[in-house]
């Protein structure tokens, strides 16, 4: 899949939606203070598409956010992970890349923090990490990491 085929399946399957608001929008609710600093850090993006400086304010913490927060920031965060810009700045698809092939002891917390996708979009998260599989900077960068990533979103397309 080139990236043109790419951005026009992103665009299909990942359409913006509303932000997620209050605790909605974390994984963990008040007890926890990394969940408590996310939900802080984010209250300046407001609409439904987030920023490449909302995507640099997650991409650490994208375990905080709950199913309805991947939802929201998975369609900004494909669309900035496929551009040149992100190649230049690296770490947030690194961080992508490294949410979407947990280890073991994680694997059922992230099938919740998945819940809210559909098989289309299940899928399309598979094509993007065929795709970074083939790019020239992730294929070299995170080449250990991107096949367990496949494997896991494999098992879950349905």
């Amino acid at each position: 899949m080139n990236t043109d085929q790419l951005k026009q399946e992103i665009a299909e399957v990942f359409p913006l939606v509303d932000k997620p608001q209050g605790l909605e929008i974390s994984f963990h609710k008040d007890d926890c203070t990394q969940c408590r600093y996310l939900r802080d850090d984010l209250a300046e993006f407001t609409g439904r598409e987030l920023s490449p400086e909302g995507i640099r304010c997650i991409h650490h913490e994208m375990s905080c956010l709950s199913s309805a927060g991947w939802r929201w920031a998975l369609p900004s965060y494909l669309r900035y992970s496929i551009t040149q810009e992100a190649v230049y700045h690296q770490t947030e698809t690194e961080f992508l890349i490294y949410n979407l092939r947990p280890e073991l002891k994680y694997q059922v917390e992230t099938l919740k923090r998945l819940s809210a996708l559909n098989s289309m979009q299940i899928k399309c998260l598979i094509h993007f990490l065929e795709w970074c599989q083939e790019h020239e900077h992730w294929g070299n960068y995170c080449s250990e990491d991107i096949p367990p990533g496949i494997a896991f979103l494999s098992t879950i397309e349905g």
